[in-house]
């Protein structure tokens, strides 16, 4: 890379571009104060003669009062676009000849497209066909796909921009995959309140993976820090802007882990011109097809009673439910079910009969359907029979008493009932457990509604036609069973099987291929979040042969050792106070092994001199993901990233098993600049080397 020759000329031309978006946002002013003065004025209007309007005129100045509200919104929207332009209107340029052309046609790219009305500016959308050669290519021979086909030809020049509140602070020409520099200083900077958008620094395999439109399933195996989140939502934002005629963001779906990663990623697709898509978690789900009146235990105790439970049998029966096999059972029985439990009888009424073999059959033909849609179908063929047979009109209105009778010759016509017999089928009663005689374990939440489904029925998401699983290996293969009867759509799905923090979670990459066998599977290696120094830490704990850091070097992590417990806890405020006196503008996580040990060190911090307003405690029923410093759980901290981290209790009493090592590599890698770990008595042996291969060593 090396400082662009003509520096002047790139302040000169960014000038003009403000001059032509400041021209623009003036225009859009005048448009915004236009439909808003004639949105005031229709009310005004309809209002005083709404006594005069038919139905006709009613309706009719109802419709010019919505496009007026609609246009109004669109022009806003614009403006909106234009300020976020004329902060960074964009971030880089390539010299693309195409071939047979005399001439290299100037494509600027920044995060919206805009054309000046003099047609002397243009900037392009990062999203759009020719803008992908900038990710893709280097200077020289390059080609991108048009709608009217391919376009061959040559990169000519090839440079990178940083412009800042308007100020172009450096253009750099570069000659290597995407600007090293640039990326450099993107992730050496303090983490902001949420996430970013990474449109100025996509890489080349990120930027494949976003524009992928082939894979109706995409599975994303990512190591810690990837951008596996990242390039989910940038997938999003390009497929509304690619299909932006067929498809709006109330079409997406995220599936979340908690609050708090929904409040961490919702900046990132307004930053990119685009509404926030709806965000839901399993909890959610599950409480809009549970009976309201069933108690359940939540699903984030699990990994809490995990950490604490001794119990062998409790550990055995939400193990075996985690299980793919389980769900192989599950659907094994519901088979039986289907060719066992609905006896059919011969159905008798005034002046005739209807025989049971006649009503098998039509139960066996509409085998797949959910039983209750199945015998409302066959409800809705017998009435029709009776109302032939008879010649006379007026059976339709006995379809219901005909169906209640069907569902009478089905053995168990309760959810509940139904999935408590699953377990006397495999002999095996003792797993169906309901705490304290009443509450449902959690457990078992999914496993009842994949009966209830089949029982059931639903009537589906047609609205969804895209669903993003994010955490992917912390969900259950029951999990994903039910998931992929609410929501058959295309979906991405992202994870790393390394970072699993639920612990019964007995998916696989293997089960995964199973279940979506045409998905397109890609793992990404290069880690992009910490530093070296904090990925080969890392690494001892945990390792993957195949990650590969982003080289960008900061401080060792530290592994203090401390006296006592409140010698410890005090080197916790010591940290805090570091923290607060550097500035306090960055995000310190301190990461505990479980929520119970999290809110026992906030309330001995609170209480022992830590500033209120800048520690706050994050819950499983947090919807903020906070400025200052946070106290944590492990489990609630997955798919966040802070600036620096302390680990406290690092002891060989509290992080001893594999699961454990899971635990700790997973808080250790939320860390982007800085790491401290903190135990007293004897060291975790998940410190020490692990025996799984070796890792790569940063260079320097």
């Amino acid at each position: 890379m090396k400082m662009a020759v003509n520096l002047r000329e790139e302040e000169a031309y960014l000038e003009g571009v403000k001059e032509a978006l400041k021209a623009e946002a003036e225009q859009l002013a005048e448009k915004m104060h236009y439909y808003s003065d004639a949105s005031g004025e229709h009310i005004r209007y309809c209002w005083e003669e709404q006594s005069a309007f038919d139905g006709g005129e009613e309706r009719f100045n109802q419709m010019v009062l919505q496009r007026l509200v609609d246009s109004g919104e669109q022009t806003r929207e614009q403006f909106r676009r234009i300020g976020k332009l004329l902060d960074s209107p964009y971030f880089a340029r390539i010299d693309f000849r195409e071939d047979g052309e005399p001439e290299a046609m100037k494509v600027y790219i920044g995060k919206f497209s805009f054309w000046s009305r003099k047609g002397d500016y243009e900037i392009f959308d990062w999203r759009a066909p020719v803008s992908s050669m900038y990710y893709e290519f280097e200077k020289g021979d390059a080609c991108y796909d048009a709608p009217e086909g391919r376009v061959s030809g040559v990169i000519e020049l090839k440079r990178q921009y940083r412009i800042w509140k308007g100020i172009l602070e450096y253009a750099l020409d570069s000659d290597i995959n995407i600007h090293d520099q640039v990326l450099q200083q993107a992730l050496s900077e303090n983490s902001d309140r949420r996430m970013k958008d990474i449109a100025a620094t996509i890489q080349k395999e990120q930027n494949r993976l976003i524009r992928n439109e082939t894979a109706e399933v995409l599975i994303v195996q990512g190591v810690a820090g990837s951008g596996k989140t990242s390039i989910a939502l940038h997938r999003v934002a390009y497929f509304l802007y690619r299909y932006r005629d067929e498809i709006a963001a109330e079409n997406f779906l995220i599936l979340s882990p908690n609050g708090i990663f929904v409040d961490y990623i919702s900046d990132v697709l307004p930053e990119l011109g685009e509404e926030a898509i709806r965000s839901i978690g399993m909890e959610e789900i599950a409480a809009g097809y549970l009976p309201p009146d069933l108690r359940t235990e939540r699903l984030c105790f699990q990994t809490e009673r995990f950490q604490e439970n001794q119990d062998r049998a409790w550990t055995e029966r939400n193990a075996f439910k985690g299980t793919a096999e389980f769900v192989k059972l599950l659907d094994e029985y519901l088979s039986y079910c289907d060719e066992n439990y609905f006896t059919a009888e011969d159905y008798a009424f005034e002046g005739g009969l209807l025989e049971a073999e006649y009503i098998r059959r039509n139960y066996v033909r509409r085998r797949g359907l959910p039983v209750r849609e199945r015998l409302r179908e066959i409800a809705d063929v017998m009435a029709e029979e009776i109302r032939v047979q008879r010649k006379a009109k007026g059976w339709g209105t006995h379809k219901k008493e005909i169906f209640e009778w069907l569902m009478s010759e089905f053995q168990w016509n309760d959810s509940l009932l139904l999935y408590r017999d699953f377990y006397r089928y495999i002999g095996r009663e003792e797993y169906f457990v309901r705490k304290e005689g009443t509450e449902l374990e959690s457990a078992d939440i999914f496993p009842l509604i994949y009966v209830k489904l089949y029982l059931e029925g639903t009537s589906g998401n047609p609205k969804i036609k895209y669903l993003i699983v994010d955490e992917m290996q912390d969900y259950t293969p029951v999990q994903y069973a039910v998931l992929n009867r609410l929501y058959p759509c295309r979906k991405t799905v992202l994870g790393d099987f390394s970072q699993r923090v639920v612990p019964f979670a007995g998916s696989s990459m293997e089960f995964l291929k199973e279940l979506y066998p045409a998905a397109q599977v890609v793992e990404v290696y290069k880690s992009y979040r910490s530093t070296c120094e904090i990925m080969e830490f890392a690494q001892r704990i945990q390792r993957n042969v195949r990650m590969e850091p982003v080289q960008r070097h900061g401080e060792a992590p530290a592994v203090l050792q401390c006296g006592s417990i409140d010698e410890e806890r005090r080197r916790i405020l010591e940290l805090i106070a570091e923290d607060s006196n550097a500035g306090g503008s960055a995000k310190l996580g301190i990461i505990c092994k479980s929520y119970a040990l999290a809110e026992e060190l906030y309330q001995w911090l609170t209480g022992n001199g830590a500033e209120r307003e800048r520690l706050h405690l994050l819950t499983y029923d947090s919807e903020e993901f906070y400025d200052g410093v946070m106290v944590t759980a492990v489990s609630m901290s997955k798919g966040l990233e802070f600036d620096r981290v302390v680990v406290p209790d690092v002891d060989d009493d509290n992080y001893h098993s594999a699961y454990d090592r899971g635990l700790l590599y997973v808080a250790c890698t939320r860390a982007m600049h800085g790491l401290v770990l903190l135990y007293c008595g004897k060291r975790s042996r998940c410190l020490d080397e692990s025996e799984d291969g070796g890792s790569e060593s940063c260079g320097e």
